[in-house]
């Protein structure tokens, strides 16, 4: 995962450690996995960040298409509508995709990602991919 930050120029700052941060979810309470954690801390170069709902965010696209992807993004409330405990980490707004980590997955160390249909959230999660591969699949805009 490391490797595949540093090559979209991304930084995981040297004072991070990961603490015991929890979220809530439709399942209660869940620990975000630390290698999550320094991905939702990675310092971006800041050529790369493009405006963002009043902020900054970190656009990448995927191979597959030419879309812009706001990642990492997280997303407050629950907007999956899904009894699963997950994390938003990447948005894609002119497809309505959401990108989620499954908290209870078995492999923390490479949690399993999965796209989301904003629009078709009832239809489920589709395109399950380690999130270590989600991230080689991106490339700078």
């Amino acid at each position: 995962m490391l490797r595949e930050i540093t090559r979209l120029g991304g930084i995981i700052n040297e004072r991070f450690e990961p603490d015991d941060r929890r979220i809530d979810t439709p399942l209660g309470k869940r620990l975000i996995p630390s290698p999550v954690q320094a991905l939702l801390s990675v310092e971006w170069p800041e050529e790369q960040l493009q405006p963002h709902r009043g902020g900054a965010a970190f656009v990448v696209h995927d191979e597959d298409d030419d879309y812009e992807i706001t990642f990492p993004q997280l997303v407050n409330g629950d907007p999956i509508a899904q009894d699963r405990a997950c994390l938003v980490i990447a948005v894609n707004e002119s497809t309505q995709r959401l990108w989620v980590i499954d908290l209870d997955d078995e492999h923390p160390d490479d949690p399993w990602v999965y796209e989301i249909d904003h629009d078709l959230y009832d239809v489920g999660f589709f395109n399950p991919t380690r999130l270590s591969q989600m991230l080689a699949t991106l490339q700078t805009a």
